[in-house]
């Protein structure tokens, strides 16, 4: 079974649009670097039309084609840093939960709430024992650090219900800001919940190797290595190097495969991503074995999340 771990839906009034000008700034320099000049506001609707997508048609398509087997929905609360979208985000968790249970067999969704947020842990509570939402999404590039204690309410209820908790690690367009999101603020968390299952998503980016250090030390630490089709693309042995020191010193039971899509499938396909990931076994420069890769791709979210195959 493959499981990608980290995806994203959208609908219209879903995210605020400075989210996607964000988004359309970074591309833009992309193209700048090509001597191109594009307006970051037509970018940032075009990124918009290019990921409508409220009823997980594209993303159910593109999953048959590259062969995955499940996705695991994270909805986005940005609202506290840029201003509430037009659907509350209330009724965005309802709607990933709806599709969730429209598609059981294919989708699963965790919950997504700023614990800035007022009443974010009622909402929370909601997504999970009504709605039947399996964790916990959080993007602390809004403005808190994960240990900060307004998030600990959130984490007991997540032990209590047995969910894990996600956690954007890395770098973030602006105006969202990436010191709160390095790994190493997501260490006292950790500590602090020791029986509470943590993810690191995309590995912290630039800052892997700190991700991948204090996973070595804490056991409740996990890694999804969604977002980095960007460097395999043009320098796909800085990939392998992460993964193979992620797996040397995490294990494979630790390491889970992700594509943070619709973002990067503008970079790269989910099936030439499942393709690049499973030619691991392949690379001349560091060795892996076609045991490990598997459990990445599928059986170590298998096993976190309860997934029955």
């Amino acid at each position: 079974m493959i499981i990608d771990i980290h995806t994203h839906l959208f609908g219209k009034g879903w995210i605020p649009k400075q989210f996607f000008y964000g988004i359309a700034r970074f591309i833009t320099h992309e193209f700048a670097k090509q001597g191109v000049q594009e307006s970051d506001e037509e970018v940032g609707e075009g990124i918009m039309e290019a990921s409508h997508d409220p009823e997980a048609a594209s993303l159910l398509a593109e999953m048959e084609e590259a062969g995955v087997d499940k996705s695991i929905l994270l909805p986005l609360d940005y609202g506290i840093a840029m201003g509430d979208p037009e659907v509350p985000i209330e009724e965005v968790n309802r709607k990933h939960a709806e599709l969730a249970k429209k598609h059981p067999e294919r989708l699963i969704s965790f919950a997504g709430v700023d614990p800035l947020r007022r009443g974010a842990l009622d909402i929370f509570k909601q997504c999970v024992e009504e709605w039947g939402m399996r964790g916990l999404k959080l993007h602390p590039t809004t403005g808190f650090y994960p240990d900060d204690p307004v998030c600990y309410p959130l984490y007991e209820k997540a032990l209590e219900l047995d969910v894990p908790v996600l956690f954007h690690t890395g770098t973030q367009p602006a105006p969202m800001k990436a010191k709160y999101s390095r790994p190493i603020c997501v260490d006292g968390a950790a500590a602090d919940f020791p029986d509470l299952k943590i993810i690191m998503a995309h590995v912290g980016h630039c800052w892997w190797e700190e991700a991948v250090a204090l996973a070595g030390s804490k056991w409740n630490l996990y890694i999804d290595i969604s977002g980095w089709q960007r460097e395999f693309l043009y320098h796909p042995n800085m990939f392998y190097e992460m993964l193979r020191r992620a797996l040397d010193e995490i294990g494979p039971w630790r390491v889970m495969y992700g594509t943070d899509n619709p973002y990067l499938q503008l970079v790269m396909t989910s099936k030439d991503w499942v393709q690049g990931v499973q030619n691991a076994v392949n690379c001349e420069v560091f060795p892996f074995s076609k045991e490990e890769i598997d459990i990445v791709m599928g059986p170590a979210a298998e096993r976190l999340y309860n997934i029955k195959s």
